[in-house]
């Protein structure tokens, strides 16, 4: 009788597992977390900023940039000024704060002009 009893048991158990993992197999996958959009950016600054202003000075032109630090510019680093694909000219950086920059042009393609919406990029060296 004991015996009758624990295989009942034993088998009421059995039965509500093999149920209880068929429903888990069958609950709805919960839709995918939407990720912030800084996760997918880059840690380091883009060492780059656009070009706001060109203020014409008596001694020379002072191209204003609408990045400073918080983009890696520093005082003194040279920057190449683009634009689209087009490699325009280069500039030093004379001053940087937080979310500006100041630079004076150091050299220009002939025929053009440093224009608000161009690009200045942080100069590098690349080893091969």
């Amino acid at each position: 009788m004991q015996i009758l009893r624990t295989s009942r048991i034993l088998a009421a158990s059995l039965l509500f597992g093999v149920l209880a993992l068929s429903g888990a197999a069958r609950a709805e996958v919960p839709a995918p977390v939407e990720v912030p959009a800084f996760v997918a950016g880059s840690l380091f600054s883009p060492n780059a900023a656009f070009i706001a202003e060109v203020m014409p000075t008596l001694a020379a032109d002072v191209v204003i940039l609408s990045g400073g630090l918080e983009q890696g510019l520093r005082r003194g680093m040279v920057c190449r000024v683009t634009r689209g694909p087009m490699e325009i000219g280069e500039l030093i950086i004379i001053e940087s704060r937080s979310d500006r920059a100041a630079g004076l042009i150091l050299e220009l393609v002939e025929d053009f002009t440093i224009q608000s919406g161009d690009v200045a990029r942080i100069k590098t060296l690349q080893n091969s």
